[in-house]
């Protein structure tokens, strides 16, 4: 059985549409409400400034933060997974629009990793992952656009398999975009870190 999934719902562009299972956790970040009223699913709680929240859902729990804040509104609603036991996370919404809070969400991602949790990044295209210090599977189709950048510093003893284009025990740095626009050779592709982050991109081919 999989483990429990805690879906925190942001205000940004790309949406998908999900549907939660039992045991599953819905947190609506701030605006994330309007995408979640439009595809009918009721939140379990929302958090936020509540800047960019036209209405409420009825009966649901509300967490509200002052505008001004140290905190972005997704980075409220991991932490409140986190505190309820949840480690595997999946963030919609919180790719493309402004560029800026797409950039603190990666951040985040290599925050919550190193604290043990999972977090994937999601839009209609794409996903994003980091990947820290282990062997890391990517599964897709062939021709699925893999993009790998060090994070938060030099990602040493990278070696890649199922790619077009293998490393064997690389060191990659942030000031060189060495990993960008890799593809998969195999439905299977896999990623070995022996130190460091890298910030993973997997652009789904679409289906034929």
């Amino acid at each position: 059985m999989s483990a429990p999934v805690c879906y925190i719902v942001a205000a940004g562009e790309g949406f998908v549409p999900f549907a939660p299972c039992e045991g599953d956790l819905v947190i609506a970040a701030d605006g994330g409400c309007r995408h979640l009223a439009a595809v009918g699913v009721r939140p379990d709680l929302v958090v936020g400034d509540l800047d960019s929240c036209e209405s409420l859902p009825d009966g649901v729990p509300v967490q509200r933060h002052p505008v001004r804040k140290d905190e972005t509104d997704t980075e409220l609603a991991l932490r409140i997974g986190y505190d309820r036991g949840y480690r595997d996370f999946v963030v919609l919404g919180g790719l493309g629009g402004r560029e800026d809070h797409s950039f603190a969400n990666f951040s985040l991602l290599l925050y919550m990793k190193q604290r043990g949790a999972n977090v994937i990044l999601r839009s209609e295209t794409t996903d994003v992952c980091v990947i820290l210090s282990e062997e890391f599977c990517i599964e897709g189709r062939v021709g699925d656009v893999v993009s790998l950048f060090a994070l938060g510093g030099a990602a040493h003893g990278v070696t890649l398999h199922g790619l077009s284009y293998p490393l064997t025990n690389a060191t990659l740095t942030p000031d060189v975009p060495l990993g960008v626009s890799n593809e998969l050779t195999h439905t299977v592709a896999h990623v070995t870190v022996r130190e460091g982050a890298l910030l993973c991109f997997h652009v789904h081919a679409p289906s034929v």
